[in-house]
């Protein structure tokens, strides 16, 4: 009974250390899984990868984890996003011409820089410091600076497909919305992106994993739409072009549909989100 008291206790107190992302039945299912990575002796760091449709809070989740992992476990986290390993402009527009014009645009599958982001990952893993490329998004290009990544006792990786991998072949035939009906009615864009999923294998690793489900494409738009607002209050984006939200997020449902299916039951903990972006429950696999 004492042990079952201690556990309840610590995750109490690793509760108290979350914000917006505080939930006794979360920080009780985190507790366990880290207890279980602790158990296995690994020497490596542990590896906790965050996924979720566009708008959910991945990074907002990133840095109160870190947060809590440095003042509950005294342990210091390298946060690595998928945001971060963007191909540059030039790099896009080529694949736009060699590949279909809709591979232009940031986001999808097949336009990150998976090498470098693998090469990161597999460094950090040995303890050993790494740097990161840094992606400018109103520039919607990756600039000449780069981050340096320390070793650390836990690496947080987050992106909205982290763990995800390709969808059937079947299911690409028929378009998911209009963008895919109007710019991608042969699907070939479409089959390149599913294609690409493999290629990030070797970077997708995770100790422990956790989704964050959104209720609804709305809400996920709406609450991505708030972000590109807050953006704009606080001056990070200083360009004079506003992101046409539904319009870059119509490249992402199709993924969003098949993850929020194949990571039901696959990922360890499962976020569900309410319309007001609070925890309606945890799921466990």
């Amino acid at each position: 009974m004492t042990d079952i008291w201690e556990h309840e206790r610590k995750a109490e107190q690793l509760n108290s250390l979350l914000d917006r992302y505080k939930d006794p039945s979360f920080s009780i299912a985190l507790l366990d899984r880290i207890e279980l990575f602790q158990a296995s002796k690994k020497s490596t760091p542990l590896v906790l990868s965050l996924s979720g449709a566009p708008g959910t809070g991945k990074t907002t989740l990133a840095n109160e984890l870190a947060n809590a992992f440095k003042q509950f476990f005294s342990l210091n986290s390298a946060i690595v996003s998928l945001d971060d390993f963007y191909l540059s402009r030039a790099e896009r527009a080529d694949l736009a011409k060699s590949i279909h014009p809709l591979a232009i645009t940031r986001g999808p599958p097949g336009t990150h820089d998976v090498k470098r982001l693998t090469d990161v990952i597999q460094k950090l893993r040995k303890n050993v410091s790494a740097r990161a490329p840094v992606f400018n998004k109103a520039l919607d290009d990756r600039v000449e600076k780069t981050r340096l990544i320390k070793p650390a006792g836990v690496i947080i990786c987050e992106g909205w497909f982290w763990g995800a991998i390709a969808e059937p072949r079947s299911a690409l035939i028929n378009p998911v919305n209009r963008l895919e009906e109007e710019q991608d009615p042969l699907g070939i864009w479409r089959s390149w992106v599913n294609d690409q999923i493999a290629r990030y294998k070797e970077a997708f690793v995770s100790d422990i994993s956790i989704y964050l489900r959104a209720p609804s494409s709305i809400a996920s738009m709406e609450w991505r739409k708030l972000q590109e607002e807050e953006n704009l209050a606080n001056g990070e984006d200083k360009s004079n072009i506003k992101l046409d939200i539904e319009k870059f997020l119509a490249h992402f449902e199709r993924l969003v549909r098949w993850i929020d299916k194949d990571l039901s039951g696959r990922a360890n903990i499962e976020i569900v989100l309410d319309e007001h972006h609070d925890i309606a429950r945890i799921e466990q696999s």
